[in-house]
Order: structure tokens, then C-alpha cells, then sequence
């Protein structure tokens, strides 16, 4: 059995930054896809092979719809995973001060 419980709670405030950033940076990644594919407009052209290329179920106006709609799930994936882990900091930091001054001593 151990004696203490050890958690790192300035770490997990900094990783719960780093998240923010991952999801920052798939943001930016997407909105730049998004803008260069509209100002590109609509290369493929309106005969037979650019219909087929573009339309229909794996054309690739579903597939760049799916792509980003993927990617911006991603990013909110990290977003709710950088949420969690800057509320656990914040929450052990406000347990352990809590905790402190119960016990007659300030943990901040």
C-alpha cells in the first residue's frame, strides 16, 4: 500500500495548454484547406469526367465535405480533452487548498 498520492498538477495544467494548442493548430490547418479549396473554385470542369469526378457518393465533393467535417470533430475532441485536463488542475489545486486549510495551512 502507498503512503501518498502524488499528482502533478502544474504538468497537467500545462498539458491541458499543450491540447488547446493541438486543437488550435487542426483549426488552422482546416480553415487554410477550406479557403485555398474556394478560391480554387471548381476545377474539374462541367463535361462527363469532371461530373463523375466530382459527384455522386465517393465524389469529391462528399469526400472533401467528409474530410473536413472529420477534422473538425478531431478538434473538438481535443478541445474537450484540454477542457478536462485544465478543470482536473484546477480542481486538485483548489482540493489540495481546500484541504490545507482545513488541516490550519495554505497550499497556495
Amino acid at each position: 500500500m502507498t503512503d501518498k498520492v502524488q499528482a502533478y498538477i502544474d504538468l497537467l495544467g500545462k498539458a491541458g495548454g499543450k491540447t488547446g494548442d493541438v486543437r488550435d493548430r487542426i483549426n488552422k490547418v482546416l480553415d487554410t484547406l477550406e479557403s485555398s479549396l474556394a478560391a480554387r473554385g471548381r476545377p474539374w470542369g462541367t463535361d462527363e469526367i469532371g461530373d463523375q469526378f466530382a459527384n455522386g457518393a465517393n465524389g469529391y465533393q462528399a469526400t472533401s465535405v467528409n474530410l473536413v467535417k472529420g477534422g473538425r470533430n478531431m478538434s473538438g475532441t481535443f478541445d474537450n480533452f484540454s477542457d478536462a485536463q485544465l478543470k482536473a488542475a484546477k480542481d486538485l489545486r483548489d482540493t489540495d487548498f481546500n484541504s490545507g486549510r482545513a488541516y490550519g495551512r495554505s497550499g497556495r
